[in-house]
């Protein structure tokens, strides 16, 4: 029997919000950080180099900031839509047209790794051998922090990872989604926004102004979506399964099809969008002390505050198509 709006409503209402994964995450971001590292590699042979612990700064005032963020109506509005177009998802018991819209509109939404992150890392990539002696070891983590934030995404950390949005959307029998027809005009404004972010004044010279200002705002929205992403996630990972079993009964004895086909949503649940926030977080702490820029968490939270209002007026759009 396929699960409808009103007979999960109960269901619902005893899962965590958005809102409150949003206070778990930052109220332990004390410990959360004392857990980050970049990761030990091999050398040579089988000689592995120590894990480097990440060095944040100033967390009293970016925990600060972060809860007033997650606080501000803003936020309570995009989260509202969030969720709102998860539950009329949910109620979904057939494909149609609003349900391919959501499918290709939602995944306008996760681009930021591609149109961002993968960006800024290319871009510090080419800045590299424009860095003084000095300024190397600062910059350097810099990189290596934005590796891991994207790594994953790109395929070197989980080799599974490209399709598994495709292999969920046919587990909902979505097929065809992908179709410049089921476009939606704020989700590709929104993907827009990532991409003018990732490439902002990447033609100006490398120790300019615009620059470095350009590429350490990336940094912040590479955080902002990161973080966001985190709420998003463990939300919907909380009915991803009971979704897909009320489709096809037949999952709860294919078990590898059901990991699969919930695979998108549940590998990038717990802690893993977070993490690379953090990392991201890392880098741009990183690379403002590389050119003495200054971090001040008032900016973060004016860049996550944006992104978030951004983000919240496509999931209006995804909440009302599916409406």
């Amino acid at each position: 029997m396929n699960v409808t709006l009103k007979e999960s409503q109960g269901v619902i209402d005893k899962k965590i919000s958005m809102q409150k994964f949003g206070e778990l995450f930052i109220r332990g971001l004390d410990k959360h950080v004392a857990s980050l590292n970049i990761a030990n590699r091999f050398t040579v042979g089988d000689v592995r180099a120590k894990p480097i612990s990440a060095k944040v700064d100033n967390r009293t005032q970016t925990q600060k900031v972060m809860l007033e963020v997650l606080c501000d109506p803003i936020t309570q509005e995009a989260h509202s839509y969030a969720e709102l177009a998860f539950r009329a998802f949910l109620e979904k018991e057939r494909v149609d047209v609003g349900l391919l819209r959501f499918f290709n509109g939602w995944n306008e939404t996760h681009k930021t790794t591609s149109l961002v992150s993968a960006k800024v890392a290319v871009r510090l990539s080419a800045g590299s051998i424009f860095v003084s002696s000095e300024k190397q070891n600062t910059y350097a983590l810099a990189m290596a922090h934005m590796h891991e934030v994207v790594r994953d995404d790109m395929g070197l950390g989980h080799p599974g990872h490209d399709g598994m949005y495709e292999v969920m959307a046919a587990a909902f029998n979505a097929v065809g989604w992908s179709g410049k027809k089921y476009a939606m005009a704020e989700c590709i404004d929104f993907s827009s926004f990532l991409y003018e972010t990732g490439v902002e004044n990447h033609s100006a010279a490398i120790h300019s102004d615009a620059y470095m200002r350009s590429l350490l705002k990336a940094m912040m929205v590479s955080v902002s979506s990161e973080i966001w992403n985190g709420r998003e996630y463990n939300y919907f990972a909380q009915f991803i399964e009971g979704k897909l079993l009320s489709i096809n009964p037949l999952l709860v004895s294919q078990s590898k099809s059901l990991r699969e086909a919930k695979s998108y949503v549940i590998g990038h649940a717990g802690q893993v969008e977070n993490r690379h926030g953090l990392h991201a977080l890392a880098a741009a702490q990183a690379y403002a002390s590389s050119w003495d820029l200054g971090f001040e968490p008032a900016s973060l939270g004016e860049v996550m505050l944006d992104y978030n209002k951004r983000v919240g007026i496509a999931f209006c759009a995804l909440c009302n198509v599916l409406g």
